[in-house]
């Protein structure tokens, strides 16, 4: 094991106090040049980040860079911070914009990472490995290791994944407790795919020694409860998420383990709070909750037609394995196994195969060979 779990936990509490000092501090300077304004939305994207990483706070700080771009447009580490928050709300358009726009930014190590997220996010999975493995040796650090396991993991190497999740662990500092949980959950996240609950609870628990207190680290334990039936635990864990980051996917899962436990009216009042808020979302001409409606339709409240309608809108932004995976998965569920067949063929062809991708193209295809 790592020697990160050895070393004193400062935890999120703290973290999230010492940011909100930095803020302050920064403010009572009041200098407007471009270093010194983007050092302070770098902050607020740090905070905003930890704190929840709520969409709307996001898109209120895209506006907001979309601002001061307009009066230092050439000031590259405002541009890559609008490529970031960009991506973060699944605007991979906006995201190369943003990076296109100061000339030689992407033959910079930060830049050419951005430049493999895009790739990586829209399915162009080798133009991204490509990218991550320059980055790697020209600025070598975990962020682009655990990069590279990720997506391996989207191309189904997981043998490639576990071993660079724990090579990117290696290589968190002793001041860089948040990362070293953050790649445990992506490790406890992976085992939990692969079907091996014990080995994500380790995983999870490990996280949570390591930065106690993560709202990200309980959300990920009520997931793996949920998913082996400890719904009594998962709600309490959902519950506590939601009293420090009220985000609807983490409502509609409340109302998912409260249905499994019998609580029919207490489900529906989640469930509706969360298809209100995607759809709200949507309304506004935002497109991040565009796959939670295609999963809800698909899975929670089925209603084929929706599913497909949301996942169709998914692709069209991106077509990668994860867009593609969930609209086979809503032709399938609405009766349409050809053409989900179809879907799934172009999302192999990708190069994908993430183990949820696979997951439901063993059940499709045995649903196909049933019926033929």
């Amino acid at each position: 094991m790592t020697t990160a779990l050895l070393r004193p936990s400062v935890g999120y509490c703290a973290d999230v106090t010492r940011l909100r000092e930095l803020r302050s501090l920064h403010a009572s300077r009041g200098t407007d040049g471009p270093a010194a304004v983007t050092e302070g939305l770098t902050l607020r994207h740090r905070e905003v980040m930890l704190t929840g990483a709520r969409p709307e706070e996001l898109v209120d700080l895209g506006a907001d860079l979309d601002e001061v771009i307009s009066r230092f447009p050439t000031w590259p580490d405002l541009r890559l911070l609008r490529t970031t928050v960009a991506l973060e709300l699944h605007r991979p358009d906006l995201a190369r914009a943003a990076l296109d726009a100061v000339p030689g930014l992407v033959d910079r190590p930060p830049g050419r990472v951005l430049a493999a997220d895009i790739a990586q996010f829209t399915g162009d999975y080798a133009t991204a490995r490509a990218g991550y493995l320059r980055a790697a040796r020209e600025d070598p650090g975990w962020g682009t290791t655990a990069r590279l396991a990720a997506l391996a993991v989207a191309t189904g190497n997981i043998d490639e994944a576990e071993r660079r999740y724990a090579e990117a662990e290696e290589d968190v500092t002793a001041k860089q407790m948040r990362a070293f949980a953050w790649i445990r959950v992506q490790r406890g996240d992976l085992a939990l795919a692969l079907e091996d609950p014990d080995g994500a609870k380790r995983r999870y628990s490990d996280a949570y020694r390591a930065y106690p207190g993560w709202w990200y680290v309980t959300a990920h334990r009520a997931a793996l409860d949920a998913a082996v039936g400890r719904t009594d635990r998962a709600a309490r864990r959902y519950r506590q998420v939601l009293a420090e980051v009220d985000r609807p996917e983490f409502r509609e899962a409340l109302g998912v383990v409260l249905a499994a436990d019998g609580d029919a009216d207490g489900a529906a009042a989640c469930q509706a709070a969360a298809v209100t808020a995607y759809t709200r979302s949507v309304a506004r001409g935002e497109v991040h909750y565009l796959h939670h409606l295609a999963a809800f339709h698909a899975d929670v409240r089925p209603h084929p037609s929706a599913a497909i309608a949301w996942a169709r809108q998914d692709v069209a932004l991106r077509r990668s394995g994860s867009t593609l995976s969930l609209l086979a998965w809503c032709l399938f569920r609405g009766g349409r196994t050809a053409e989900a067949l179809t879907v799934l063929d172009e999302a192999f062809a990708l190069g994908a195969g993430d183990p949820l991708l696979q997951a439901r193209a063993r059940e499709i295809r045995a649903a196909a060979a049933e019926g033929s």
